[in-house]
């Protein structure tokens, strides 16, 4: 049988076909399609509600909330993951009872923390995010209870994933989008961009008690604050967390500055536009890598000390986030104008030309995500930082370049070519670092899909429309056809999918 159909599952003793990989990265997939559909009507509704400035204040609290979270979160969202899983490989049902206590004490113990710190670091926070005005402090401040309530939910969705609880897991992603729902719209409707962060702080609150109300039926709610053991074993975890936190607090700043950037130069119906378009084609194309952290991250990390497993694993991974991505951009390019009207309103059309020029962001980024989580299943997170200082350096000054020399459509290209040196920059330090090389089947399909995606971003430039959707027409479905039939020699989803028609065909 073709070693890619069948992975190498008797090297390590666990499915690691491409079945196995296209079953979660569908399952996981359409979750987060209903979680997008379900923030499809809530964008489209906080359009209507929310003036363009509501829009950029809501961007902003979104990402100071993301700082003060990464800040405080000492890493147990990474380290619990990557523990909790190498202790369910070892079968020891004690040892993890153990182990999700202290992760549950750690995580309530950095949740009051990362509350008290929003607080304090409130007035700071203003001065940078609103061009020098401290008349925000209590706003920022405000958000402490979601800081809290985030803190909790990230312990809980750790100790789910850690445990390969994926259908839960898939489960509590779609309660949660629908709860969202819920918990947000009546503070827009009622209050418009007044209302940001009470929807924000009700929304983490809804989230939380709906992981809590999952998981706990699991794994019943222990914890041990002023245990001298539970501390010990909370050590390690931070010892493992701390670069991460690091990166995940430059990431967090460099979110926070793009937005301070945007509205220093333009304004903040610039930073509302700027979210609307980076939401388009970055948060909903990033449904195919849903998967990549709830199913990919653990089974990496089983194969890590194996150079051969190791590689088959991150090659499986890019060919399958590519073959989906990319037929997934060439049409969003294609119907970019008419998301927007069906999503927004028509002053959100100025958006377009960045949506479109960010299509590359999200390929690159298809191949450089199951790269990147090799230093982390390693547990080399120091090399992990690096990388993370080197690409949010380099990205926000060229989205800065971007915005200066071509307004909102420029900042599309800079997110396209941030990514790109970001691809070429992990290759090349894991190729040295680690072992790592790419398989010539898996820069075959990239280079296939990378031209038609081309094609298509050409094809939206020129000024001819029928020439676009007739043409375009033609490229996506070329790259669907070319999709399906790779995905069909390496996986069995057609001859399984035959044999089901069958078994019904038979009972009837």
């Amino acid at each position: 049988m073709n070693s890619e159909k069948t992975g190498i599952n008797e090297l390590n003793g666990e499915d690691t076909s491409y079945d196995h990989v296209l079953k979660y990265t569908g399952v996981f997939g359409g979750v987060q399609v209903l979680a997008m559909l379900v923030s499809m009507l809530r964008n489209k509704l906080a359009a209507m509600w929310l003036s363009k400035a509501g829009m950029g204040f809501y961007m902003i609290y979104s990402n100071i909330a993301s700082l003060v979270s990464s800040t405080s979160n000492a890493g147990i969202p990474f380290s619990a993951v990557k523990n909790i899983s190498e202790l369910y490989e070892s079968n020891d049902s004690q040892k993890i009872n153990e182990y999700i206590i202290a992760v549950r004490s750690w995580s309530l113990w950095t949740a009051f923390f990362g509350a008290l710190l929003c607080v304090l670091v409130a007035p700071f926070i203003s001065f940078f995010s609103f061009d020098g005005d401290w008349g925000y402090t209590l706003e920022v401040a405000l958000l402490a209870p979601m800081i809290f309530a985030t803190a909790i939910t990230n312990g809980e969705i750790s100790i789910l994933k850690g445990t390969r609880k994926l259908k839960c897991v898939a489960v509590v992603t779609t309660v949660s989008a629908l709860f969202t729902l819920v918990s947000v719209l009546p503070f827009f409707y009622f209050f418009d961009f007044r209302g940001v962060i009470p929807a924000l702080v009700a929304n983490a609150v809804v989230i939380m008690f709906v992981h809590l109300h999952y998981s706990l039926r699991i794994y019943p709610w222990r914890v041990k604050l002023l245990s001298a053991e539970v501390l010990r074993k909370g050590v390690g975890m931070i010892k493992l967390g701390i670069p991460y936190v690091v990166a995940s607090i430059i990431n967090a700043l460099t979110a926070l500055a793009i937005p301070a950037i945007l509205f220093s130069l333009g304004g903040v119906e610039d930073v509302g536009s700027y979210k609307v378009g980076y939401g388009l084609m970055v948060v909903y194309a990033g449904i195919v890598f849903v998967a990549v952290e709830s199913d990919y991250f653990p089974r990496l990390s089983a194969v890590k000390d194996n150079l051969a497993r190791m590689n088959y694993a991150i090659n499986q991974q890019i060919d399958i986030c590519v073959l989906f991505i990319a037929p997934l951009l060439i049409f969003m390019m294609l119907a970019m104008p008419f998301i927007i009207r069906i999503l927004f309103t028509q002053e959100y059309l100025v958006v377009v030309g960045m949506a479109i020029m960010s299509a590359f962001y999200m390929f690159f980024r298809a191949i450089m995500l199951p790269i990147a989580y090799t230093s982390l299943a390693k547990g080399d997170t120091v090399v992990y930082l690096i990388m993370e200082i080197a690409y949010d350096a380099f990205s926000l000054a060229l989205i800065a370049l971007g915005y200066y020399w071509g307004g909102i459509t420029g900042t599309g290209v800079a997110l396209s070519v941030a990514s790109l040196l970001d691809v070429i920059m992990i290759s090349v330090c894991y190729s040295r670092r680690y072992g790592f090389r790419y398989f010539p089947s898996t820069v075959r399909l990239s280079l296939v899909q990378g031209f038609l995606l081309l094609a298509a971003l050409a094809l939206c430039l020129q000024g001819c429309a029928w020439v676009k959707y007739i043409c375009g027409l033609l490229v996506l479905l070329v790259s669907i056809s070319y999709s399906f039939n790779t995905l069909r020699k390496k996986t069995n989803i057609i001859d399984d999918f035959k044999k089901r028609l069958l078994k019904k065909f038979v009972r009837k």
